[in-house]
C-alpha cells in the first residue's frame, strides 16, 4: 500500500466479521472502515477467517484482547495458523446493557444470556443482581438479544451494546452493568497480505524461543538495546509440546523500519520460529489521520 490517506482504500469494501448487527465487532468494524462498508456476519473466529481466505470479503476484524479480561486466546490460536494479517487497529469503549422485551421486569428474569466475555466483563454485577438466573454463554451479545427477540423468551435477557437494542426494538433494563467503567475492547483488522505504509508506527509478531537459560530475556533485550518500546507480550500454551510456549508481541514500530529489521534479524538467533502478525498505524495514530482528511475536506469546499 502507497502512502495515499487510507481512507481511499477503505471505502465499499466487505467486512468479516464475527458477530451480528449490533456486535462490538459491528461497531469497531464501522469505525475503522465508516458506513460504506458491507458487514458479513459470522458465527465464529474460524468462520471469518474462512469468509476472507474464499474470497467473501475482502478484509476481517477480530478482538485481540480487552483491558479487563486481557487476550482473546481463540484469536490468538487463529493467528498461530492462518494467513491473516494486521493492517490497521481499533480501541473501542465497551459498554454492556441487560436487554430485554418490553414488558419484562428485572424481577422476572430467569435466564441471562451473552458472550462468554461479555458474561466474564460483568461478573460481579450478576453475581449481586441475578445469582438466581441461569447464565447462558452464547456465540454473539448482539446475537443473545435477535435470539431472546426471535424466540420471544419473556423471562429472558441479554448482555449487549445500546445499539444491538436500538436496532433489535428491545428494552434497556440497565446501562453500563460492567464491572469496570475503564472496559475497551482493542481489534485488528486483517487483509491476507501484509500491506507497508512509511506511516506504519505498529507491529505485531508471533515467536517461540529456544529452550536455553535466559532465552526470553535476550529476546528482549534485542529491542531494548534499539529503543523500541513494548506494548504488549503475551504468552500462551504452543499447543504442540507440552510446557513450550508461544509469544505473541506487539511494540511501536513499523516493520518498514531498519531498526525494526535489525531487531527481528537479531532475535533469529534466540528463537525457533517468528511469524509476522502485521504492521500497521496505530488507533491514536488513525484518528489523527480521519481528523487532518477531514480539516482537508472542509479545506477543499
Amino acid at each position: 500500500m502507497d502512502e495515499k490517506d487510507d481512507y481511499h482504500y477503505k471505502k465499499n469494501k466487505t467486512v468479516a466479521l464475527q458477530g451480528e448487527i449490533g456486535s462490538f465487532s459491528e461497531m469497531a468494524a464501522l469505525q475503522y472502515f465508516g458506513s460504506a462498508a458491507e458487514m458479513l456476519s459470522c458465527s465464529s473466529f474460524n468462520q471469518v477467517s474462512e469468509t476472507v481466505k474464499q474470497g467473501k470479503a475482502d478484509y476481517a476484524i477480530l478482538p485481540i484482547e480487552n483491558s479487563q479480561t486481557g487476550g482473546i486466546n481463540n484469536v490468538h490460536d487463529l493467528l498461530l495458523s492462518e494467513n491473516l494479517f494486521a493492517i490497521g487497529e481499533v480501541i473501542l469503549k465497551i459498554e454492556h446493557c441487560l436487554i430485554a422485551h418490553q414488558d419484562t421486569k428485572p424481577e422476572q428474569i430467569e435466564k441471562i444470556y451473552s458472550h462468554p466475555q461479555a458474561l466474564a466483563q460483568c461478573e460481579r454485577y450478576l453475581i449481586k443482581n441475578f445469582s438466581h438466573c441461569q447464565i447462558i454463554p452464547v456465540y454473539d451479545t448482539a446475537g443473545s438479544v435477535k435470539q431472546i427477540k426471535e424466540s420471544r423468551e419473556l423471562k429472558a435477557a441479554g448482555i449487549a451494546s445500546r445499539r444491538a437494542a436500538t436496532y433489535y426494538e428491545m428494552n434497556i433494563l440497565e446501562n453500563s452493568i460492567e464491572d469496570n467503567p475503564s472496559n475497551y475492547t482493542r481489534f485488528l483488522v486483517f487483509y491476507p497480505e501484509i500491506l507497508t505504509n512509511k506511516l506504519n508506527n505498529k507491529t505485531s509478531i508471533i515467536f517461540a524461543v529456544v529452550s536455553v537459560p535466559g532465552a526470553i530475556h535476550k529476546c528482549l533485550r534485542e529491542f531494548a538495546i534499539r529503543g523500541i518500546n513494548l506494548s504488549r507480550l503475551e504468552s500462551r500454551p504452543s499447543r504442540m509440546k507440552p510446557w513450550e510456549y508461544i509469544f505473541y508481541m506487539d511494540f511501536e514500530n513499523g516493520l518498514q523500519e531498519s531498526v525494526t529489521q535489525e531487531a527481528l534479524k537479531a532475535l533469529r538467533e534466540f528463537t525457533t520460529f517468528i511469524k509476522i502478525i502485521g504492521t500497521y498505524q496505530s488507533h491514536s495514530s488513525t484518528l489523527d489521520s480521519a481528523q487532518r482528511h477531514l480539516r482537508e475536506l472542509t479545506k477543499n469546499k
